[in-house]
């Protein structure tokens, strides 16, 4: 029960009053006594002060001992020099609701390490609930000059800076360093001091830090080096150890693996919760993460080169679909990988531009490898069949392209597991192979058109198998639709009669595929049995002025959109050896036609020629 003598109070007031004389005739004994009396007094004052707060009638109590501040402040002002010795109760006061806020609060034995979130919401709770306490049982009974409310807040202020720099005096666990870096710089001020403001304003300026700067910049520079021991130890160990149960699961097809989701978690804790705290500790510390991480995706890099590299040796044996699986679970890490080294360089990209560019550059070599081996591996498998195309039975065969069409789709089951955008670069690179191995069958030459008829069923095979193509790389989400048109240009180069509509054709080639050049067109009026030598050139001049006009310009097609440049010309027959050739394939048909009998399967020697070509 909150209590005060008021004997002790009536007696100190009696005191003062005549003071002089009873100090001049009492001697040392009284005023030994007189001490001990206003000890006793002090502690009735400071115990009425330190339960108020528990006490929602403490307005009586409490009243008397304001009235004593009071009384011995005024005898302290009115002392003359050599007089009794001031008291300074009022200070005293201060000091005792100071010592009364650092009693109420948690102490520093019931914090356990790793759980200081929870040490600190209790902190919280205190100060919030004791000020409430004040402000409604308290600073009523105070003058305003006191400024009680003030007083109290920053004797918990001050009581909570203590308990936070007895805590900081001892390293701490990095989790308990991230809850304290968030309470100072965000749940104090929001949670304690914002919460106690909207009932009872006051002013914060008069608050010092809770903790001295170069104890805040050592908390900061404890996460940067949490950060830097992950990126360097722990992250290579996740390394390791994900490169072993590459070997281990070789007989196992496996399309995702965890390398990337389990080091971008690790990361991401320190991101976010520095991230929260505070701009600039949270720039520091992406930008650490990403200075590691850019060493690390070199390390990713070179692990995976040397995994393809054995592979391809055979020293982990023949394990096909294993290797393809695999091939595309490691290409599969790097849209993970890149989507959180962007998000680091964001934080401040004036700063990270040079590890940006190291991570961007080892995931794009991941990728690129992975596409090279699994389009490489394709192609070893429909390489036979293009050797097949645009010859004498192809005309009326279909099989080795739909052979071809049937081992993508085969393949694709499985490439298809790869994640984009990597995959939109696989699938592209197989779509610009299969057109340009297409082109290659067709400049080989090996079909020489001898007739209308033959022009439209070369023509008509070429357009069929290059609509197929089309179709075929459409459902794939192939993204180089510009390929289509190459192969159906070629066939109306073929069919058309007129030179007027073979020049805009060939002008429309040479737009959309400024690599063509006149050895590319020559090789295709050559198939067309085309020998007139003013005709061809009339043709072949819409490329030359093309090419004059480009380079004039100065504009190169950029690399991506490179077609011909790869087709050779392997077989450009001279115009007179073609205008002999027909000569002698007429005339081989008219002698076939006059043998007045012939054996049944037989072929003539113009289907012989043919078949040759």
């Amino acid at each position: 029960m909150c209590r005060l003598p008021t004997e002790a109070t009536s007696w100190s007031w009696s005191w003062r009053s005549a003071g002089g004389a009873e100090a001049e005739d009492g001697g040392r004994r009284k005023a030994k006594d007189v001490e001990l009396l206003y000890e006793e007094l002090q502690k009735e004052l400071w115990a009425v002060v330190r339960e108020s707060l528990r006490c929602p009638t403490a307005g009586p109590n409490l009243g008397l001992v304001v009235q004593v501040l009071q009384q011995e402040e005024q005898v302290d002002q009115d002392s003359l020099p050599g007089g009794p010795r001031p008291r300074g109760l009022k200070q005293r006061w201060e000091e005792a609701v100071n010592q009364a806020a650092d009693a109420s609060l948690p102490q520093k034995q019931e914090f356990t390490a790793g759980e200081l979130g929870a040490f600190l919401d209790r902190i919280r709770a205190r100060v919030v609930e004791d000020l409430g306490a004040a402000k409604r049982n308290v600073v009523s009974i105070y003058p305003e000059d006191y400024q009680p409310f003030m007083v109290y807040v920053q004797s918990y202020h001050q009581a909570v800076a203590r308990r936070l720099e007895s805590i900081t005096d001892n390293q701490l666990e990095i989790s308990d360093v991230y809850s304290l870096l968030d309470w100072l710089h965000n749940m104090y001020n929001r949670d304690v001091l914002g919460t106690v403001c909207i009932t009872s304003p006051f002013s914060r300026s008069q608050l010092s830090p809770l903790l001295p700067t170069e104890t805040v910049d050592r908390l900061e520079l404890d996460c940067l080096n949490s950060v830097r021991a992950t990126v360097t130890t722990e992250l290579n160990q996740v390394l390791d150890e994900e490169e072993k149960r590459w070997m281990e699961t070789l007989h196992i097809e496996e399309f995702q693996i965890t390398l990337a989701k389990t080091v971008i978690q690790r990361l991401q804790v320190d991101l976010e919760r520095s991230a929260s705290i505070n701009r600039s500790l949270g720039s520091r510390v992406a930008q650490c993460s990403l200075n590691g991480l850019a060493d690390f995706l070199y390390s990713f890099q070179r692990k995976a080169e040397m995994f393809h590299e054995g592979m391809q040796s055979g020293m982990f044996g023949d394990n096909e679909d294993g290797y393809v699986s695999k091939t595309i679970a490691l290409v599969n890490c790097c849209p993970p990988f890149r989507g959180f080294v962007q998000r680091c360089a964001q934080c401040d990209p004036s700063v990270s531009e040079d590890s940006l560019r190291r991570a961007n550059k080892a995931l794009d070599h991941i990728v690129q490898l992975g596409v090279r081996v699994l389009s490489e591996r394709l192609y070893l498998h429909i390489r036979p069949f293009f050797e097949r195309l645009v010859k004498r039975k192809w005309l009326s065969n279909a099989e080795p392209y739909e052979q071809i069409e049937a081992l993508i789709k085969e393949h694709f089951k499985k490439y298809h597991r790869m994640d984009s955008p990597p995959y939109q670069l696989l699938v592209a690179e197989v779509h610009r192979r299969v057109v340009m191995e297409y082109l290659r069958s067709v400049m080989r030459g090996r079909i020489i058109c001898t007739s209308m008829k033959m022009r439209k069923r070369m023509a008509g095979r070429l357009r069929d198998e290059g609509k197929q193509i089309k179709v075929l790389f459409k459902d794939l989400e192939s993204p180089s639709c510009w390929l289509d048109g190459a192969i159906a240009h070629l066939s109306e180069i073929i069919q058309l009669e007129d030179v007027p509509s073979i020049q805009m054709e060939v002008g429309v080639l040479v737009r959309e595929f400024p690599d063509v050049r006149k050895k590319h067109v020559s090789a295709i009026l050559n198939i067309r049995g085309l020998t007139r030598q003013s005709e061809r050139q009339e043709i072949l001049n819409i490329v030359k002025d093309l090419e004059s006009s480009e380079a004039a310009g100065g504009s190169m097609p950029t690399r991506e959109r490179l077609l011909f440049h790869e087709v050779p010309v392997t077989s450009e027959v001279p115009c007179l050896n073609l205008g002999l050739s027909r000569v002698a394939l007429s005339a081989s048909a008219c002698f076939t036609a006059l043998r007045p009998r012939q054996r049944r399967g037989r072929k003539t020697s113009q289907e012989t020629t043919e078949d040759g070509l």
